[in-house]
């Protein structure tokens, strides 16, 4: 009588085994379905125009920061040459303006297709000549040669000034947008050395 109870008990407990799962068999199946999931969604992420000018805007105002901390830290005067696909950033030495070609973080960049410049100094807007000041594969070539370099220097011509005392001159709005998006941002530009980000109200 009591073998036979004892032979049930355990009929019993294996068959309620069967009929759940083990913490392991829940974790693996967590695991998988968390895998599929980052994998869908980076499937069909993708970024969208708006979030494009924003990161250019960003890219910026942080590069701009950086050359104006270089220029107080180095006691040179630096520039900004804005062109209407992308800007670039010079240096002043030996009486003239040099690109920085060789520098890998503050070299020449080019906007992404269809996303434009406009820029407006201290109240005056600027209008960049497609034709004039387009860049060039050659001024975005990081490993340029002397020859390069100088005759790129020629075409030197900032419009904004960097200045070793950490003021900028003259202060600057500069708005990103792309054709047929309404949404742009400017990077703003304030004489003593403020820089941000914001979207426009347009």
């Amino acid at each position: 009588m009591q073998a036979n109870l004892y032979r049930s008990k355990n009929v019993i407990s294996y068959a309620g085994r069967e009929k759940g799962f083990t913490l392991l068999e829940l974790l693996v199946v967590v695991v998988i379905v968390a895998i599929l999931f980052t994998y869908t969604t980076l499937a069909i992420r993708s970024d969208s125009a708006e979030d494009t000018i924003k990161k250019e805007a960003h890219r910026m105002e942080r590069l701009v920061q950086l050359a104006l901390e270089e220029a107080i830290l180095r006691g040179e005067e630096y520039g900004i040459e804005v062109h209407l696909d992308g800007y670039r950033f010079l240096r002043f030495t030996e009486n003239q303006w040099l690109p920085l070609s060789g520098d890998k973080i503050l070299r020449a960049r080019a906007l992404p297709i269809e996303m434009e410049l406009e820029m407006r100094l201290e109240e005056t807007e600027i209008i960049i000549d497609m034709t004039a000041d387009t860049m060039s594969e050659q001024e975005l070539d990081l490993d340029a040669d002397n020859d390069d370099e100088t005759k790129d220097s020629k075409k030197a011509k900032p419009q904004i000034y960097l200045l070793s005392s950490g003021e900028i001159t003259p202060e600057f709005d500069i708005r990103f947008s792309v054709l047929g998006v309404e949404t742009s941002y400017f990077v703003r530009g304030a004489f003593d050395g403020t820089l941000k980000t914001e979207i426009s109200d347009l």
